[in-house]
């Protein structure tokens, strides 16, 4: 590239499809790391916008006409990258393409294989960004032949040799000190996604000490944990604060790996703390809480006012399953004692499960399940295991050892049609295992369903039913399972074709889905929302907007069942008047889409203050304990009520549908629940 005078335009994006809704709506505070680090270096010498929409930087690749774009590589973005990466090449003759990111393998001869496939891809920079970006615009601006750059061994960089069609790998660069990256709040870089469209994305710290065979911080060169200043972290948390306020239900993003776990982190809480006292905000959090040090943990959670969910995830609990992953989770004691702890706060912790992984059975796995409720988990997430690149369970070896067969399938909602071409972003899955047949993972995926549903929040009343009545907690969900599996319920249906989905949403091949999505017809099943979602959230979503009523009285119909109450005409009577509360209080079908049903007032008279136990702590008197005819106001805070959807709408758009998958995803159920007030 030639010298001149001029600046150097340089486009980075962290590219997000926008067809339905984006996948991520926390700010690319990534990009605005490279960039704050590349101005700071290079100060009027260069010229730096940034991206997340692609329809904006395909504009401005025509009218702006950039000489450097850097695009992120995600799992979830990394044909989108490609495909702006292309259009860039064919409008700008001499435009560099940058990319970076997890989604790149670490085997030499797949880097090989991958960089050739993508000859979009100039640079590849590994592992962190910011020092490898920074070298290479200082050639570019040095005026460096851009072939000759990739001849030659580029530091923290990968490319392809264009003369000799061979793979050039750059020496590894010592990971960046992370104070030397000027902040992109303070100095405005990340202004533009302050505007309630985003969540606000806080990284205090890097690295990872564990080193999970799943996951993409299992390299080595991650485990040393950096951190920011702590004086800068406070700037930034009142910096955003400020900005953000005023949107009371959108999340505050700790990009952490492992947040909770060491000691600056309480002092971390305690400013952000501050900032709710002062400001009202923020009342949601989205959070990876650490493994360890869970004294620690609860002590922030407390002093976040119990707003930042707790994560308990364990991913098996089978012991050669978690030796083959690299994986080593608390013991269950001393998880029962963190359960116990939460359930004093009136606070649902959060497990994670992955299936299949090597050496699980179906048995193992619903045995899991059940070691999770016994020790009283109350939100179990089940998700079907990605074969993500770079990763140890996505070599080769672990392919062949433990006969991991791989589908593939869209990424929910990922996709779109920019410049006449489609495109889709692709996720492998694994779906069997030489221990774990695919019916059995079907049979995995339905208790995966019914206990992402029963176990949420809008039915966190019945668990407490269910555990007065003496009932085993997974043994009430395994009924539930089989009443509706075996067609016995209004909700059977629903599950039905959330399975034949799980069967259909799986491909052989990425040329296959590519090519019968092109289809126009077929395009427009993703589009209108009927195919390429995430199913789990897509139909309970579904129940919940249709078919909340049907699923409450489902579940006492299963307690009467299981209790043996039939003939217990007292008892029958207070489930009655909890279940009655529930319905007032909680149906969603009414709530979400009656806007008249909003606006009114309803007089529930039941022989029970079911409000009053339900209020109390989790561990107090049995419903029976609260025989007293009361009255109660049932009414939705309308104001509340419509902050968040109109928060909803900006963050996740106007698909109905969507918006709300998202948002029972984030906000705790409560906030749309409909009020209780005693009438006098």
């Amino acid at each position: 590239m030639e010298l001149s005078s001029k600046k150097l335009k340089i486009a980075l994006g962290d590219l997000r499809h926008h067809t339905i809704g984006r996948h991520s709506v926390v700010i690319p505070i990534n990009i605005g790391f490279i960039a704050s680090y590349a101005i700071s270096k290079f100060r009027d010498k260069i010229d730096v916008r940034l991206y997340e929409d692609p329809e904006v930087i395909m504009k401005d690749i025509i009218s702006w006409k950039p000489d450097v774009i850097g695009l992120s590589n995600y799992c979830w973005n990394a044909n989108l990258s490609a495909l702006i990466f292309n259009y860039a090449k064919t409008n700008l003759k001499k435009v560099i393409c940058i990319s970076g990111g997890p989604e790149f393998p670490e085997d030499s001869q797949e880097c090989n294989e991958y960089l050739k496939e993508r000859k979009e891809i100039d640079f590849y920079t590994t592992r962190e960004g910011e020092i490898a970006f920074k070298k290479i615009i200082e050639k570019v601006l040095e005026g460096k032949d851009i072939n000759e750059l990739k001849s030659s061994p580029q530091d923290g960089v990968m490319s392809i040799n264009p003369h000799t069609d061979e793979l050039v790998i750059g020496p590894d660069i010592q990971r960046i000190n992370l104070d030397e990256i000027p902040s992109p709040y303070l100095t405005g870089l990340l202004d533009q996604f302050l505007d309630g469209r985003f969540s606000p994305a806080l990284e205090t710290s890097r690295g990872c000490p564990f080193t999970c065979g799943y996951c993409w911080g299992s390299q080595q060169w991650y485990c040393k944990i950096s951190s920011f200043d702590i004086n800068r972290v406070k700037a930034e948390i009142k910096y955003i604060t400020e900005k953000i306020h005023r949107y009371s239900s959108i999340a505050l993003s700790l990009a952490d790996a492992n947040f909770g776990m060491y000691d600056r982190d309480e002092e971390i809480a305690r400013y952000i703390r501050e900032m709710q006292d002062s400001y009202g905000w923020p009342n949601v959090f989205e959070v990876n809480t650490g493994r360890t040090n869970h004294d620690r943990i609860l002590y922030i959670a407390e002093i976040l006012q119990n707003k930042m969910r707790v994560g308990c995830s364990v991913q098996s609990l089978n012991p050669e399953t978690l030796e083959i992953i690299k994986r080593k989770n608390i013991p269950l004691g001393e998880y029962s004692r963190v359960q116990t702890e939460l359930k004093k706060r009136g606070m649902g912790s959060i497990a994670e499960l992955i299936v299949p992984l090597p050496k699980e059975t179906k048995q193992s796995f619903f045995d899991g399940i059940k070691t999770l409720s016994d020790c009283g988990v109350e939100f179990i997430i089940p998700y079907t295991t990605m074969l993500l690149k770079g990763t140890p369970l996505a070599s080769k070896e672990s392919r062949e050892k433990y006969k991991l067969s791989q589908k593939f399938r869209i990424i929910p909602n990922q996709f779109g049609e920019y410049d006449g071409k489609k495109c889709f972003e692709v996720e492998e899955v694994c779906i069997s295992t030489n221990t774990l047949s695919f019916e059995d993972y079907l049979e995995c995926r339905g208790i995966a369903f019914i206990m992402a549903l029963f176990t949420s929040e809008q039915f966190d009343s019945i668990r407490r039913l269910v555990l007065e009545s003496g009932i085993n907690m997974f043994e009430y969900y395994l009924y539930l399972y089989n009443q509706i599996k075996l067609e016995k319920t209004e909700l059977s249906r629903l599950y039905l074709d959330y399975i034949q989905e799980t069967k259909e949403e799986l491909w052989d091949s990425k040329e296959g889905l590519y090519e019968y999505f092109k289809k126009e017809e077929n395009y427009r099943k993703l589009v209108n929302g009927d195919l390429g979602n995430n199913l789990i959230r897509k139909y309970k979503t579904k129940l919940l907007l249709y078919h909340t009523k049907d699923s409450i009285e489902l579940c006492f119909d299963a307690i009467i069942e299981l209790a043996k109450i039939q003939n217990n005409s007292e008892l029958k009577n207070a489930l009655n008047a909890v279940k009655r509360w529930m319905i007032a209080t909680r149906d969603f079908e009414k709530i979400l889409q009656d806007e008249e049903y909003r606006e009114q007032k309803e007089v529930l008279t039941i022989d029970y203050d079911v409000d009053k136990w339900y209020c109390e702590n989790k561990e107090s008197k049995n419903i029976l304990a609260y025989k007293n005819q009361v009255r109660y106001i049932i009414f939705t805070d309308k104001k509340d009520f419509d902050n968040i959807i109109r928060d909803a709408n900006n963050l996740y758009g106007k698909n109905f549908q969507y918006m709300m998958e998202k948002t029972f995803q984030t906000l705790s159920f409560k906030d749309l629940w409909r009020q209780v007030e005693v009438l006098i």
